[in-house]
């Protein structure tokens, strides 16, 4: 058995759903999360059982003792992942979680000695970000294992929900790096212009992404990996503003607050019938490679799904590993949608 914290989110409410349409001979959760009426529904609706708790509460809850793995799905993870690895590791429970957040994933890796001791295996970066993106590249660098200089590009499309926002801003004033000879150097914000699966070109943004964190850490002959994202414009424009208040804490607790209060809009806005895309190159090469998948949210609750399986199926290592780093084309070939496409320049 399994705890799903966050499971009213948009990511937690979408797993459910597809766990219950195509995948309900899966390992069934219990639901967890501080809304209790929330949670209520949500058990009644899918003949789950539900806890209640916040993370201050945490040290004094009790789970049952069939519960094996925490998913954790509530961010920004700078707040919640550590009360948890503390819980799991006192517990001797797996954790599992969607993180992004590069600053998180550092300290993690930093820590490895403390979940080595603790004999738990640490799954982070079951999601779309991380999944995708190490999968990108790990095939790119099958195909060239020569390969040791990189860029990641990413391209999402169908909207964003409050979480992904929450923890973009509390990531944002942190800065921008480049990950070169074992560890991070800090770059300029800036742009590059490259092509997507199709001739249209989109200007990539530099972005700190958790690939820069995770990748290198099972691939430790690279020498190099930059990573970009695809923004509208109209982001772009307000970035070196968001950078200079974000410094002002007071600030950027209101605007997280605000963004508790529109979770609604936030979801009505989002369309989980897109297609979004990766690419990858070398630095000199010629060949890129590009992964068109389904919206992020759907591939993040079936990668999450899937490695659910994969760890309650099979043999598990301690220590911090992301989903795709731990298991590879066991999970890549069990998630729906996914095409990848080899053009030239």
């Amino acid at each position: 058995m399994w705890l799903l914290y966050g499971a009213n989110g948009t990511t937690g409410r979408l797993l459910l759903e597809i766990w219950r349409k195509g995948m309900g001979d899966g390992v069934p959760p219990i639901l967890a999360g501080r809304n209790p009426s929330a949670l209520q529904a949500l058990g009644e609706l899918y003949g789950l059982p539900y806890l209640c708790f916040s993370l201050e509460e945490l040290p004094r809850v009790s789970l049952p003792s069939e519960v094996r793995l925490i998913a954790n799905f509530a961010g920004p993870y700078e707040s919640t992942a550590q009360p948890w690895l503390q819980y799991c590791s006192e517990k001797g429970l797996a954790y599992l979680d969607i993180c992004g957040e590069w600053k998180v994933l550092h300290h993690i890796y930093e820590s490895a000695s403390l979940y080595l001791s603790a004999q738990i295996p640490l799954i982070h970066g079951a999601g779309y970000d991380t999944v995708i993106g190490e999968g990108a590249l790990y095939f790119f660098r099958q195909r060239y294992p020569e390969a040791l200089r990189l860029h990641l590009g990413v391209y999402t499309r169908g909207g964003f929900s409050t979480g992904t926002v929450r923890s973009a801003l509390v990531t944002l004033p942190k800065g921008y790096y480049r990950w070169e000879k074992g560890r991070l150097h800090p770059i300029p914000f800036g742009s590059s212009e490259r092509p997507l699966y199709t001739e249209k070109k989109y200007l990539f943004w530099s972005a700190t992404l958790a690939e820069l964190i995770t990748f290198p850490a099972w691939n430790p002959d690279l020498e190099a990996l930059s990573t970009w994202v695809a923004l509208p414009k109209r982001y772009i424009r307000w970035v070196p503003f968001l950078e200079k208040v974000f410094a002002w804490e007071p600030f950027l607790d209101g605007l997280l607050r605000l963004l508790d209060s529109q979770r609604a809009r936030f979801a009505r806005k989002m369309d989980f019938n897109t297609t979004s895309c990766t690419l990858v190159e070398a630095e000199g090469g010629s060949e890129r490679l590009y992964i068109r998948t389904p919206q992020p949210y759907v591939v993040t609750a079936w990668a999450v799904l899937r490695s659910v399986q994969l760890f309650f199926s099979g043999t598990n290592e301690p220590g911090p590993k992301s989903a795709f780093g731990r298991w590879k084309e066991q999970l890549w070939n069990q998630l729906p949608g996914l095409q990848l496409s080899w053009q030239g320049p």
